[in-house]
């Protein structure tokens, strides 16, 4: 019939549709059975939830090939499911992290027909609100971010770094929102820009590098009518700008440059070389900031830098720890 995946009964949300068949899993003679619980349109009431408990169910199954809907229904009951407390903070931020990717594959697949913008503003905006009630979700969100780079992975890894390491310099809400949707559309100029370049295993020719630069340009034309809000472009159009004015598109440096695309700079470097790619091997933690500071610096508001570096502390994000793990200030 199919492989099954496994979901928490907390993420199932009273006088809702699931939008997908849920089942029980048992034995027969050591053998798994999956046993259909409930359809996918019929409305999971309090009495089902209470039958779960009476069998002492905390996990039912969805056929995998149903995830994706699963996904809809996590988006469209997110708040509910980040202001539950019978859930863990690591179910909640797999909610969060798994919804943003959801949203994001859907966009730079189908951005040519539309994007939904609202889509990406209402999980940004839930996302604040649980990044600012859960003093948890700070290592929760840091422990469910991808490892490998693909265009949607390092699109979510920004947003959620940007909207951490935002309340870290404690922006308002209605800059972590603006900011949030900025880093999560940021390269969304890349789907004028052939698969072949941007997953090229080698090193860029002139001509392919000068296709690429033009991706922020191309997003923001692309997202100006889309009634996206004016300081959300900002990532957009200058997360390749350098601190000493040798970045693109227009070369600008010092102060000419945003907070928001000083930020965007740094979260953007530090994801790149932190994840797999298909031209490099992932960094450590320690190894990327290390080069950012020896290599780079150039490139980054010092200050900025140092409180990014503050901001991950000594705990390796993505790793353990290894002795001697910190990275010393800029001096």
């Amino acid at each position: 019939m199919g492989d099954y995946v496994s979901i928490t009964k907390d993420t199932l949300v009273e006088k809702t549709k699931i939008g997908c068949d849920l089942y029980l899993k048992s034995y027969i003679n050591g053998a798994p059975k999956y046993v259909l619980f409930c359809r996918g349109n019929e409305q999971f009431e309090s009495e089902r939830r209470e039958e779960l408990l009476e069998k002492n169910v905390q996990r039912l199954f969805i056929l995998s090939k149903d995830y994706k809907e699963y996904f809809k229904y996590q988006e469209k009951n997110l708040p509910q499911i980040i202001s539950n407390s019978n859930l863990s903070t690591q179910e909640k931020s797999h909610a969060v992290y798994h919804v943003a990717k959801n949203i994001t594959k859907d966009i730079l697949k189908d951005a040519r027909t539309g994007v939904n913008v609202k889509r990406v503003e209402n999980w940004v905006k839930y996302t604040v609100s649980y990044i600012l009630n859960d003093k948890n979700a700070f290592a929760g969100l840091l422990n469910v971010t991808s490892y490998d780079y693909y265009t949607y992975t390092h699109s979510v890894n920004l947003s959620v770094f940007g909207l951490l390491f935002g309340k870290h310099l404690f922006l308002t809400p209605d800059d972590l929102n603006a900011f949030g949707t900025g880093m999560l559309l940021h390269d969304i100029g890349k789907i004028e820009i052939p698969l072949e370049i941007i997953n090229k295993p080698g090193k860029l020719t002139k001509d392919e590098f000068e296709t690429i630069k033009k991706h922020p340009e191309t997003g923001v034309a692309f997202l100006k009518a889309k009634n996206i809000k004016e300081k959300s472009l900002i990532p957009v159009i200058q997360h390749h700008e350098n601190y000493d004015g040798t970045g693109y598109p227009y070369e600008i440096g010092g102060n000419e440059i945003d907070i928001f695309g000083k930020l965007s700079r740094i979260i953007d470097v530090y994801d790149a070389i932190t994840t797999k790619r298909s031209y490099a091997n992932a960094m450590r933690p320690f190894a990327a900031l290390k080069v950012m500071k020896e290599k780079m610096i150039s490139c980054f508001d010092v200050e900025l830098f140092q409180e990014f570096i503050c901001f991950l502390g000594p705990t390796d994000p993505r790793k353990h720890t290894r002795s001697g793990d910190l990275v010393p200030l800029v001096s």
